[in-house]
């Protein structure tokens, strides 16, 4: 019977909780109160029938107080307790726990005399058998335990509705235990340890599984369930989908302008399959679910090819992925659509028409880095200069330029493609991201011989890259003379111009941003045609460093980001809150999203 069941409810009625064959769902009638027969004494059968008639677990409504009478948890701890909850409801059961108030065993006991249920004292035989296979029992945490009185099933979570239905329908008659998180952990550990038999048992099932989600995965229901999930988020606008698995039941997101946002998620018994098929799209291994896989995805959809990147990640409840998608068709490359300011932009050009240098966009993944630098290629492609690029991966295909994809597996990785292309006699040179020293140094060396060094670089603000670069082991000197400009960006929502509303600053904005009292800026109100969400698109603003000789003198003597920032401010150098203010006066976004995203 354990083997063919698919679905299981929930602790709290929702989702379900993939067991083993995935292909062949059964999902469980809900089980009726019996009467307790004669030998029922201590079984799961005679606790399912307490349970129904006197409502037990209602009782941990008030386990709050019921810590603090027995002196387990002090009256002021829970009163903290309470004000987290208020902000983030959680069990109140695990979060004493969580924030070390309430040792696991203390509520074990606790546990034990609220619900007439014994503390399983190590005794027993612990067994792994088709009845119980392996992944089965880590999943739902239950450990079965054979002893002279017959089968006991050892849980740590009592609160779990779901998982002790589940286990009263399958094994009416078996004894139910508790046991703390840490012994029933350590018990499965050894069980897994142990068996042999069973690892080469659970090795022969993947294969079968591996074979049979293959399957599953080139059916018409699930490549229409993934059709229909690409599709959306292209029609959303969104850059990412996340499918993140739980215990319990899966989350599926769309990143839409840089704010994630819930959606229906697929059954949990399709999820495998799911991914299976994003993998075979994606030319991934769908047998490997221990190690993280990167892949890529070109599909056409709603009448557009677009280019989707896939990252999987294994997490204890299944693998984690998320698509990035990138709609060339509808992504204008100009630095005028990126929404930066005028100025910035002519900084841009202005160090674009240098014939050697090294300039830097900096900032966190998703910030518009590469768009930005694309942008500015695309408006020097005259043919009189020779461009090569070197991606992780090719994002967009720019005519008239030479574009070549890192590949690490093969031996091709950032540091060793440089070496070869600059025998190539490149004027202009673009690389995707500098990550370590080898290919750093070859960046400076290459701006400093007559190419002109484009590139991104991970920091929070425009001189954080500089110390970033003397971290990495590149010499003062050279990143001194070889630095041109930096840049640090970031993207905030744009208003939505439908239904956005005109205030005044309140005294302390005022004050801080340098706004008028009786300036007009603009507040997000929400409406439908920004799904009721104020905004609608993103606008990148920035902050832009260009090198003079006194932030050179800087770099050689103390190139601290203070030190850097007090030289450039010296000069008209506006910091990235400086160019978002901008942008709230001209009614584009607002002071509470500038916030949101610069800090």
């Amino acid at each position: 019977m354990m083997q063919t069941l698919a679905t299981g409810t929930n602790g709290h009625g929702k989702g379900t909780t993939p067991i083993m064959n995935l292909a062949m769902p059964v999902s469980p009638t809900p089980a009726l109160p019996r009467e307790a027969g004669e030998g029922d004494e201590g079984s799961l059968r005679e606790f399912h029938v307490k349970r129904a008639s006197s409502g037990r677990l209602r009782e941990f409504a008030g386990l709050g107080t019921l810590l603090v009478e027995r002196g387990i948890l002090e009256a002021e701890g829970l009163a903290r307790i309470e004000q987290i909850r208020a902000v983030n409801p959680q069990r109140l059961s695990r979060l004493v726990v969580d924030m070390g108030l309430v040792s696991q065993d203390a509520l074990c006991q606790l546990y034990s005399e609220v619900l007439d249920l014994p503390v399983w004292d190590g005794e027993g035989e612990p067994s792994l058998d088709e009845s119980f296979p392996k992944g089965y029992l880590d999943y739902n945490r239950i450990l079965p335990v054979s002893r002279e009185e017959g089968l006991w099933l050892v849980v740590d979570d009592p609160e779990d509705d779901g998982l002790l239905d589940m286990l009263e329908r399958l094994h009416p008659d078996a004894k139910l235990a508790i046991a703390s998180p840490q012994k029933l952990s350590a018990a499965l550990n050894h069980l897994a340890v142990s068996d042999g038999r069973q690892e080469e048992r659970q090795i022969s099932l993947s294969i079968e599984d591996v074979g049979h989600l293959k399957d599953l995965a080139l059916e018409a229901p699930i490549i229409r369930l993934v059709n229909e999930l690409i599709t959306a988020g292209v029609e959303m606008g969104a850059s990412d989908i996340h499918l993140e698995p739980g215990k319990t039941q899966i989350v599926l997101r769309y990143r839409v302008d840089g704010v994630l946002h819930s959606r229906q998620a697929p059954a949990s018994e399709d999820f495998p399959a799911v991914i299976s098929r994003l993998k075979i799209l994606a030319n991934l291994d769908i047998a490997e679910r221990r190690l993280p896989q990167d892949g890529r995805i070109r599909m056409r959809t709603s009448g557009r090819e677009v280019d989707i990147r896939v990252s999987t990640l294994p997490t204890p409840h299944g693998e984690d992925v998320v698509l990035r998608l990138l709609d060339q068709k509808h992504q204008a490359l100009s630095l005028a659509a990126t929404g930066l300011s005028q100025r910035i932009t002519d900084l841009y050009l202005r160090n674009l028409e240098r014939s050697n240098g090294l300039i830097l966009v900096t900032g966190p993944t998703g910030s518009g880095k590469s768009t930005t630098l694309y942008s500015g290629l695309n408006q020097i492609i005259d043919g009189t200069r020779k461009i090569i690029t070197v991606e992780d991966p090719v994002e967009y295909e720019l005519p008239g330029i030479s574009q070549i994809q890192v590949n690490e597996a093969a031996g091709l990785g950032f540091a060793n493609i440089l070496r070869s292309i600059l025998r190539h006699d490149p004027d202009v040179i673009f690389i995707g991201e500098i990550r370590d020293r080898e290919t750093a140094e070859i960046a400076v060396q290459a701006s400093l011989t007559g190419h002109l060094v484009l590139s991104t670089i991970h920091t929070n603000s425009a001189t954080g890259a500089i110390g970033r670069f003397l971290d990495m082991g590149v010499a003062d000197y050279l990143l001194a003379s070889s630095l041109v400009a930096i840049s640090a960006q970031r993207l905030v929502r744009r208003l939505c111009d439908a239904c956005k509303v005109q205030e005044t600053p309140d005294v302390a904005t005022a004050e801080r941003f340098g706004l008028r009292r009786d300036e007009l800026i603009y507040r997000a109100v929400g409406c439908p045609k920004c799904a009721r969400t104020g905004y609608r698109g993103r606008l990148a603003m920035a902050e832009m460093l260009e090198m003079t000789p006194a932030l050179r003198q800087q770099i050689l003597q103390n190139p601290s980001s203070d030190a850097l920032n007090a030289i450039a401010r010296e000069g008209n150098f506006e910091t990235l809150i400086d160019d978002g203010v901008v942008k709230v006066r001209a009614g584009l976004t607002t002071i509470e999203e500038v916030l949101r995203v610069a800090g």
